[in-house]
């Protein structure tokens, strides 16, 4: 037997939907009755029955939705290719042929390996595919699998004038970071160009969800001449963008990659706004990540900053990211100041306990002083209190 699932699909024009765009199904059978627009089956029947037209020539091209006892029957195939024009109703065949070609497109594209023999293929409609959630990977394996910087640029090319919009695009940005890990930096100098044409363009691409990847890329790919203009624009709104959910990853990369001046200039307006830095949800990751790779004197400071406040460390050594960013803030102070901020954060403790991390912040802590610690089970809560008071 051929199972179907039962109800129909409605397919809005090609010229007024996206190639691959395709509505749910719909549930009320009198609703399909009373579409204008044409209709085709559910796609496995419709893929079914397209396959069926060249089955004379190729019988496996269809036989795989049958179960797989019956496809070693050349009998029952013979009947299912009889059967099946008799399912799809006379008015559903006007559509047929427009949509399954569509349809088995669709599925011989998902994911396609490609060879650079195949690359010419996507040429002259690179921007194109790059809005396509399957266009996308084909557009990134012709630039893998290209042999030569020339040719990554002829496909390059037609990104020229894109490059804003591939960046907020969910497919399109990831052709862009492809094009960063692949080509050269000079060659990349096209979309460094159309990001900078405009004031606050790089401020507004550091902050969306795709567009501070392809910030990052740029930042850790080129040379820091190369990408001085994003750098500058970046350090102008710093202390925003620490604060910021995607902001925060951008200014990560910039101490990671930057320049000694570029760090210098982002240590100190992190020391000047540690308050405000050190109490929001991800600021912690940029004093985590400031503390890691900002010169030994300049770290001292950013850590005398947060410590200065200690409401400021209570709140980062209660949260996930913030925990241990407190910790290497109690690390990177001097000796007689770490016991203070130490002191300070022991007149919490009962705080500290109360919240998951900050009881992990505790306990890295007496670890890191190299003080042992006895069995949970053999203290009472009052034991692991005034212990806890004197680790701290």
């Amino acid at each position: 037997r051929i199972k179907c699932r039962s109800g129909l699909n409605r397919v809005a024009c090609p010229s007024s939907q996206p190639p691959l765009g395709m509505s749910s199904s719909l549930r009320n059978s009198a609703t399909a009755e009373s579409c204008t627009s044409k209709l085709v089956a559910p796609r496995p029947l419709m893929s079914l029955a397209a396959c069926l037209g060249s089955a004379e020539e190729r019988h496996h091209s269809w036989c795989c939705f049958l179960p797989q006892q019956l496809q070693q029957q050349p009998e029952l195939l013979a009947a299912a290719a009889a059967a099946v024009p008799k399912l799809v109703p006379d008015r559903l065949t006007t559509g047929m042929s427009t949509c399954s070609t569509r349809s088995t497109s669709s599925v011989s594209d998902e994911r396609p390996e490609m060879t650079w023999d195949e690359g010419p293929s996507v040429i002259g409609q690179v921007w194109e595919l790059s809005k396509d959630p399957l266009g996308c990977y084909r557009v990134q394996e012709a630039l893998e699998s290209a042999t030569s910087e020339e040719k990554r640029r002829a496909l390059a090319q037609e990104l020229h004038t894109h490059v804003l919009e591939a960046m907020v695009c969910p497919h399109g940005n990831h052709v862009l970071q492809k094009c960063i890990n692949t080509m050269q930096p000079e060659s990349l100098q096209f979309i460094i160009d159309e990001l900078t044409q405009q004031e606050g363009l790089v401020v507004q691409a550091a902050e969306h969800r795709y567009g501070c990847r392809v910030v990052q890329h740029l930042l850790r790919a080129c040379p820091p001449p190369q990408v001085s203009r994003i750098a500058e624009s970046l350090l102008e709104v710093a202390s925003s963008l620490a604060c910021h959910l995607h902001g925060a990853f951008v200014l990560q990369r910039m101490l990671e990659s930057g320049t000694e001046e570029q760090k210098y200039q982002l240590v100190r307006c992190i020391e000047r706004n540690a308050t405000s830095i050190g109490s929001s949800a991800v600021g912690a990751r940029i004093i985590g990540a400031a503390l890691t790779h900002a010169a030994p004197k300049d770290r001292v400071w950013i850590a005398r900053a947060v410590a200065h406040d200690p409401q400021i460390l209570l709140s980062l050594a209660k949260t996930k990211e913030g925990h241990r960013s407190a910790l290497l803030v109690l690390q990177t102070l001097p000796a007689g100041e770490q016991e203070r901020a130490s002191a300070g954060l022991a007149q919490h403790l009962d705080k500290l306990r109360a919240s998951k991390f900050g009881r992990i912040f505790v306990e890295q802590l007496c670890i890191v002083r190299g003080q042992e610690q006895r069995p949970a089970h053999s203290l009472t809560s009052t034991d692991m209190h005034v212990q806890e008071k004197q680790d701290l």
